[in-house]
């Protein structure tokens, strides 16, 4: 699969380079190597894994480590609280010190957290650990994106290259629930950590001996930071992800809860304001105004925050109504999400090829409506539904999945100019980001209100759980009308992203 995306160095000998020239003793490949696709693909699939494989090992770690309920929730929740905060800021940094670097360096701090993760002998120090892995991730995962786009400058390689690189997304999030339900059973959670360690270990390996210095180290001439830019987006990323993380538990009316979205809402304001003068002052925006004229940047991004509300918040729930409510056990449940999850991985590629013969938007919106399909149909699942009932449930949110996946990351990228390519791929994953956070927080809500409307009784959850997946499917179905629609002007006159 790799080794047809292998290109030649024709590819920029005409185009000028920001970067340091190509030093004698460096052997990099050329520009459309697999192996440097392989090596972002490993960096993008372990922040990845480590997203999904906490949620089934929290029993353990409540057990090994005497956690209490809300302990167990910080466990997930400040890895995407830090992780989403600093995502433009990951971004921007590969564009001052080098994505090579950065993406190296971001590897390197998650591994070490990992290590951390593994041998935490109280929860207080997991906790730290897991903010550790999170700002390694915030700073590997924006320049994946970012090389790609460089690496691949041909339209249609592009597009498949982020096919391949989708359906890596989708299998380190496969991998997560499967094998650390598999660890679990023959060892503790302690190894599932331990694992992300030895294959960071590769992934350093491997990307310091592909990744060029040449064009991806510190640019000759780097702009300044942005760093009133990059304190108030960090201050907005972490008041509203904490506030959508604690809303399931304070609830919406909290005063905490009100006053972190305000805060983050004024944190917004200032930092717009900040992003429309740092050009003319000669700095680096984390986030040029300039992408949101591209209305295929806003369908791609809105298409982000839909898929990772629909795909988190069927990952949590369904991982709780399954094991709890369903008495499947750790491993069993795992097993159930591989119809969704190996379809998600199998076609993202496809998904890729598909793009570059037909351009993104009717690809995306396809995969919208098939997932807007498959999350109606878990909504109707009957409380008694065999594992065949879930199974094809799953089946066909996967298929749209992995049909969105690729060409929305394609689109948020390709829509860019090339210099901005950082702070696109930084954009687009922050979105993803908030879009995973409120697919456990807003949902959450409208799990516990399906508990309170029937008196807490054992149908409960179920009840709430189809509420909320009624909800996710209104969602995709809107998002696929409006991305059609942004997306219409591209379709008939140029086929830009393909």
């Amino acid at each position: 699969m790799l080794s047809g995306l292998r290109g030649d160095s024709q590819l920029r000998e005409d185009r000028p380079s920001p970067e340091h020239q190509r030093p004698a003793n460096d052997h990099r490949r050329p520009p459309g190597s697999a192996a440097v696709l392989t090596a972002v693909c490993l960096g993008l699939m372990l922040s990845m894994y480590n997203a999904t494989v906490v949620n089934v090992m929290l029993p353990d770690i409540r057990v090994s480590l005497h956690a209490s309920e809300t302990g167990l929730q910080w466990v997930a929740a400040l890895y995407s609280l830090c992780y989403a905060a600093l995502l433009l800021g990951g971004g921007a940094l590969g564009e001052r010190i080098g994505k090579r670097m950065t993406f190296l360096g971001g590897v390197a701090v998650f591994t070490i957290g990992s290590a951390a993760c593994g041998a935490a002998p109280t929860l207080v120090f997991l906790l730290a650990a897991r903010a550790v892995q999170a700002v390694g991730v915030a700073a590997l995962i924006p320049q994946t994106l970012s090389i790609l786009v460089t690496e691949y400058t041909d339209p249609a390689r592009r597009a498949r290259a982020v096919g391949i690189w989708a359906g890596a997304a989708s299998l380190g999030l496969a991998a997560g629930p499967v094998v650390g339900g598999a660890i679990t059973s023959v060892a503790n959670w302690r190894a599932g950590f331990m694992l992300s360690v030895v294959l960071g270990v590769i992934t350093v390996a491997l990307g310091s001996r592909v990744i060029s210095r040449a064009r991806y180290g510190r640019p000759a001439h780097p702009v300044r930071p942005d760093s009133m830019g990059a304190g108030l987006s960090t201050l907005t990323l972490a008041a509203l992800t904490y506030g959508l993380i604690e809303s399931s538990t304070l609830g919406w009316s909290s005063p905490l809860i009100i006053g972190a979205l305000a805060l983050a809402a004024a944190a917004a304001g200032g930092f717009i304001a900040t992003q429309q003068t740092a050009g003319r002052r000669g700095r680096q925006p984390l986030m040029p105004l300039e992408l949101w004229r591209s209305r295929r940047f806003i369908g791609a991004n809105l298409s982000a925050l839909a898929y990772f509300v629909m795909l988190y918040g069927i990952l949590y729930f369904f991982s709780i109504d399954l094991q709890q409510y369903k008495h499947y056990s750790t491993l069993a449940a795992g097993l159930t999400f591989l119809p969704m999850t190996i379809l998600m991985a199998l076609l993202g590629p496809i998904a890729g090829r598909l793009s570059a013969r037909l351009s993104t938007t009717p690809v995306m919106v396809t995969g919208l409506l098939v997932a807007a399909a498959g999350s109606l149909a878990l909504a109707l699942l009957p409380a008694g539904g065999s594992v065949a009932d879930v199974g094809w449930r799953f089946a066909l949110v996967g298929i749209g999945a992995g049909l969105m996946n690729s060409p929305m990351s394609n689109t948020a990228v390709s829509s860019a100019d090339s210099r901005h390519s950082g702070a696109a791929s930084a954009t687009h994953n922050t979105f993803r980001q908030i879009g995973g956070t409120l697919g456990v927080a807003a949902l959450g809500t409208i799990v516990a209100a399906g508990h309170h409307a029937t008196g807490g009784a054992t149908a409960a959850f179920p009840t709430g759980l189809s509420h909320a997946m009624t909800t996710v499917a209104a969602i995709l179905a809107l998002c696929a009308l409006l991305v059609a629609v942004l997306g219409k002007k591209q379709t008939h006159g140029r086929h830009a992203a393909r």
